[in-house]
C-alpha cells in the first residue's frame, strides 16, 4: 500500500465514500487547423451541420434519460448544452468561417467558441467561470465526431471505484456507471459546475479542486472521499476508516433531523418570523431550493445568459429563462438582479481599466447601454405576470443612480403598456447595498426603493479595502469587522424607518455564527446557498428574538472582529 496522505479540495457533493481509485485519463485534445479547397467548402459545411444534428440528438436522448431517472430539474442541466448546439449565431458564425476562411469545420467551430470561453474565463463570478467546462464539453463532442475519434466514457466501468480525474464534464457525469462510481475527485472545477450539480442530484459524494490528485493517486489506492469537508484521504489506516464510518452515520442522522425542518417556518421561540431564501444562477437550481425549504429566491443572478452566447441575449431568450424560475417558485418571491458584469465582458467598446473592480460594471454599464438594459427590464417585467417577481439593481452608489435606473423601469412599463403586453404594474424595485456610499445614505435611498438587499461579499471588500482573491491580504477579509457590522445595522434601521424590508444575500447569510447577530439586528430575510438553509433554520428556531437583540447590542460595542467571532462562538 502507498503512503497515507490527506488532500484538501472543495466540497462539491455531500457524502462519504470509500473505495479503490480509478484514474480516468482523457488525452489532451488537439484540433488541427487545415485549409480546404474551394470545391470542398460546401461539403465541409454540410459535414459540420450533420454532426451538429447528431450531437443534438445525443444531448436530447441524455436529457430524456435523466428526466426519467432523476426528474425535470437535473435534466435541465442539458438544456444549456442543447441550446448551444442549436444557437443560430454560433452555427452561422462557424459556417461563415468555413466559407470565408476555407478552414476545416472542427477548427472553425473551435474559433467560434473561443470568444465565449474567453468571456467566461474573464468573469469575476466563480459560477460563470465554471460554465467554461460546459462550452468545452460541447466543443469536444462536436470536434471528436468531426475527426472520427471516440469520446472517452465512464459508462463501462467494470467494478466499484472512486473516480479520480483532472476534470469531469457534465457528459462524463451523466453517462457514468451509476452502480460502480462510488465517489468523484477532480483537480479542477468548483461546487457550481454542472458536473457537481449533477453529482449532487445523483447522490454521489464529490470533492473538486484537489490539486495534483492525478499525480498523487495510484490506480487501486484506497480512497476516502469526504464530500462534507472537501477532504480526500488516501490509504487511511483502520482507525481512520472507523472514524469515517462513525462520522458518516452521525451526519446521516443530522441530515435526517434538518430535513424534518424543511416545511417548518423560520420562527424564533418567541414567535418572530424571518424568511430564508436562496441564491441561484440557473433554472435547474430551483429544485434544490424547494427541497431545502427556501421561502423564495433572494438573489437570481442573470450574468450567465449574457456570457453563453456570442451575442447579447434577446428579450425573448431572457424572458424564457426568467419565467421558468418565477413560475416554479410561485407564489414565493423571486428577486432578479439586473446585469452585474463589466462592459468588456459584453463585447462593448471599453478601454482597458487598471482596476475594473472599481470601474465600469453593473448598473454603470446598464445606464450607458440603455437598449440592452431596457431589453432586460422588459423581459423581467413580462415574467412578473407569471409569479412574484422583484427587480434589483446591483452596485448602486447613491440616490441619483437608483432614481435613474428606476426611471428606466417606468420607461419599460410604458413600452409594454403601449404594446398591450401583460406585466405586474406593482413589481417591486430594490437596491443592492454593497457599496459603502449606499449604506451611508441608506436613509435617503429607502425613500426611493421598495426593498434593500445587502451584498456583504462586496460590502466587506469595499469597506475594508481588501481583495479576498489576493492571497497576501485575504486574511483581512472579515464580515465581522466592526465597521461592516455597523453599516449592516444602520442599513437595516434605515430600511425599517421607511417601512421597507431588508434582506442580506452575501455569504454571511449562510454563516451560522452570523445568524444570531443578524437576527438581533432585525434582518427580515437571509438569502444563501440552498444547502445552508436547514442549518440556519435550526439556529433561528432555537433562538429567541430578545436574546438575539442582546447579542447584537453587545457585538456592536466591540472593537475587534476576533472578539466578535469568539463571543458568537460561545453564544452558539
Amino acid at each position: 500500500m502507498n503512503n497515507e496522505l490527506v488532500l484538501q479540495g472543495i466540497v462539491a457533493s455531500p457524502g462519504i465514500a470509500v473505495g479503490q481509485a480509478f484514474l480516468y485519463e482523457k488525452e489532451d485534445f488537439w484540433i488541427e487547423e487545415r485549409t480546404i479547397s474551394d470545391g470542398q467548402v460546401e461539403e465541409e459545411v454540410q459535414r459540420f451541420l450533420r454532426v451538429i444534428e447528431e450531437v443534438r440528438g445525443e444531448l436530447r436522448e441524455t436529457r430524456e434519460r435523466l428526466l426519467e431517472e432523476l426528474g425535470e430539474e437535473p435534466a435541465r442541466i442539458f438544456d444549456a448544452h442543447v441550446a448551444m448546439a442549436e444557437d443560430q449565431a454560433i452555427l452561422e458564425e462557424t459556417v461563415d468561417r468555413i466559407r470565408r476562411d476555407r478552414k476545416n469545420a472542427e477548427f472553425a467551430f473551435f474559433r467560434t467558441l473561443r470568444k465565449v470561453v474567453k468571456a467566461l474565463r474573464a468573469s469575476e463570478d466563480p459560477y460563470l467561470r465554471e460554465r467554461v467546462y460546459d462550452v468545452l464539453d460541447i466543443q469536444r463532442r462536436v470536434a471528436s465526431r468531426l475527426m472520427g475519434e471516440p469520446s472517452p466514457s465512464l459508462a463501462h466501468l467494470e467494478a466499484e471505484a472512486i473516480v479520480v480525474a483532472r476534470n469531469l464534464t457534465v457528459s462524463d457525469t451523466a453517462h457514468m456507471h451509476r452502480q460502480h462510481v462510488l465517489g468523484l475527485v477532480t483537480e479542477v472545477g468548483g461546487s457550481t459546475s454542472h458536473a457537481a450539480i449533477l453529482a449532487r442530484a445523483l447522490g454521489v459524494p464529490a470533492v473538486v479542486g484537489v490539486q495534483g490528485a492525478t499525480d498523487l493517486v495510484e490506480p487501486g489506492d484506497l480512497v476516502v472521499v469526504d464530500g462534507y469537508r472537501g477532504v480526500v484521504h488516501l490509504n487511511p489506516d483502520r482507525e481512520a476508516l472507523e472514524t469515517y464510518r462513525k462520522r458518516r452515520q452521525s451526519l446521516l442522522e443530522q441530515e435526517a433531523r434538518l430535513s424534518a425542518l424543511r416545511d417548518l417556518p423560520a420562527e424564533t421561540t418567541d414567535g418572530h418570523r424571518v424568511s430564508l431564501e436562496a441564491n441561484i444562477e440557473f433554472p435547474e437550481e430551483v429544485a434544490l431550493c424547494l427541497e431545502s425549504g427556501a421561502e423564495g429566491v433572494g438573489l437570481y443572478r442573470t450574468e450567465f445568459l449574457f456570457l453563453v452566447h456570442p451575442h447579447l441575449p434577446t428579450e425573448e431568450e431572457q424572458f424564457e429563462t426568467y419565467w421558468k424560475v418565477a413560475r416554479k417558485m410561485a407564489p414565493r418571491p423571486v428577486v432578479i438582479r439586473t446585469l452585474d458584469l463589466g462592459g468588456d465582458k459584453l463585447g462593448l467598446s471599453a478601454p482597458p481599466e487598471a482596476n475594473p473592480f472599481l470601474g465600469w460594471r453593473a448598473i454603470r454599464v446598464s445606464l450607458k447601454h440603455r437598449e440592452a438594459f431596457l431589453s432586460q427590464l422588459r423581459a423581467i417585467l413580462r415574467a412578473s405576470r407569471l409569479g412574484n417577481v422583484r427587480i434589483m439593481f446591483p452596485m448602486i452608489s447613491g440616490v441619483e443612480e437608483f432614481s435613474e435606473a428606476r426611471e428606466m423601469v417606468e420607461q419599460a412599463k410604458a413600452q409594454l403598456r403601449q404594446e398591450e403586453a401583460e406585466f405586474d404594474p406593482d413589481c417591486p424595485v430594490g437596491a443592492m447595498i454593497e457599496v459603502p456610499s449606499a449604506a451611508l445614505t441608506a436613509e435617503r435611498l429607502a425613500r426611493e426603493a421598495d426593498f434593500f438587499s445587502i451584498g456583504t461579499n462586496d460590502l466587506v471588500q469595499y469597506t475594508i479595502a481588501v481583495d479576498r482573491g489576493n492571497d497576501r491580504i485575504a486574511y483581512l477579509f472579515d464580515p465581522f469587522h466592526p465597521a461592516v457590522l455597523r453599516l449592516i445595522y444602520e442599513t437595516i434601521q434605515a430600511g425599517h424607518s421607511h417601512g421597507i424590508p431588508v434582506a442580506l444575500c452575501g455569504e454571511m447569510a449562510s454563516n451560522p455564527l452570523a445568524t444570531p447577530v443578524l437576527l438581533g439586528m432585525g434582518l427580515d430575510a437571509f438569502s444563501m446557498n440552498p444547502k445552508s438553509i436547514p442549518e440556519v433554520k435550526e439556529i433561528v428556531r432555537r433562538s429567541s428574538l430578545s436574546d438575539a437583540r442582546e447579542v447584537a447590542r453587545r457585538v456592536l460595542q466591540m472593537d475587534r472582529g476576533g472578539d466578535v467571532r469568539d463571543f458568537l462562538s460561545d453564544v452558539l
